[in-house]
């Protein structure tokens, strides 16, 4: 037994006795440095490996981060205006679903009821951050149309196109005022036009308004006469607005008959699940 533990902290020694022959010292290491720092050529290299370490850093800082919620969510959620994060929505729906199905379970109320109040509480927050977007959507169709005749007619009075985004931004309503004000706060903090355009796109999540930012950029890249563009688009979104109201209105009816025998099914055992567990139970 004792020749193991000779043999193993002999073995131990002659390692760290190698390691410590072939590691460089501290002061090495600091002459090798002010050696490259005197070379001219060793500056740009240890500049070009500095820059490389961040980024290495940075790109691991990145991957090791736990993100709750997608860039994609992050968005859905912006567009339909809502005044929390996609994190903190998160939370709150895990909230509204399991808090009130555990104090009904500790209630001693039983299970079918606790299973009808999560799936109540799981379906209402998505449920109604739709419903927002789609009015949010339908607000921004509708104010986009005008604020483009807004913004042709800055551009034609010798204003340039940013300054036509703060008339939008201080003279509309929201949600399109909003919105425009978000871009130019970007664009002050030194994101470009295009990025902060493209950001709002991607926000918003509007076809009309990803057809005006092309336009713009075509324009700066191009060149043009970009009242006359703006004219043309607003005309095609009105155009496009009236249609869709009247396809809203001859299929109003159909439309909310499919909602209510979709829905009823479905809502019918929910208030069986919350209100009269027992009698569900034959369900089953």
């Amino acid at each position: 037994m004792l020749i193991y533990f000779i043999t193993f902290f002999a073995a131990a020694f002659v390692y760290f006795m190698i390691l410590f022959m072939i590691k460089p010292s501290g002061k090495e290491l600091i002459e090798r440095r002010m050696k490259k720092y005197l070379n001219s050529d060793g500056i740009s290299e240890i500049q070009d490996q500095v820059l490389k370490e961040k980024l290495e850093k940075s790109r691991k800082k990145k991957n090791r981060k736990f993100k709750i919620a997608s860039k994609e969510f992050s968005d859905y959620l912006a567009a339909s205006g809502m005044k929390l994060r996609a994190s903190e929505f998160i939370y709150f729906w895990v909230g509204i679903t399991y808090l009130p199905t555990f104090l009904i379970l500790f209630s001693g109320a039983s299970a079918v009821t606790a299973i009808g109040v999560a799936i109540t509480g799981f379906i209402i927050p998505p449920f109604l951050v739709q419903r927002a977007r789609k009015k949010r959507q339908t607000e921004f169709n509708k104010q986009l149309g005008e604020s483009l005749v807004v913004m042709s007619n800055c551009i034609k009075a010798g204003f340039t196109f940013q300054q036509a985004m703060e008339s939008i931004a201080d003279d509309m309503q929201p949600p399109i005022s909003t919105e425009f004000a978000k871009a130019l706060r970007e664009m002050r903090f030194g994101v470009s036009k295009n990025d902060a355009l493209h950001q709002m796109v991607e926000r918003v999540q509007n076809n009309d308004l990803g057809l005006l930012v092309s336009a713009v950029i075509t324009s700066d890249q191009v060149g043009g006469n970009l009242s006359e563009i703006l004219d043309i688009i607003s005309d095609t979104i009105k155009d496009r607005i009236r249609i869709k109201q009247e396809i809203r209105v001859l299929s109003a009816q159909g439309r909310m008959s499919g909602i209510v025998i979709g829905l009823l099914p479905v809502a019918i055992i929910v208030m069986l699940m919350i209100m009269n567990p027992v009698y569900f139970m034959s369900f089953f």
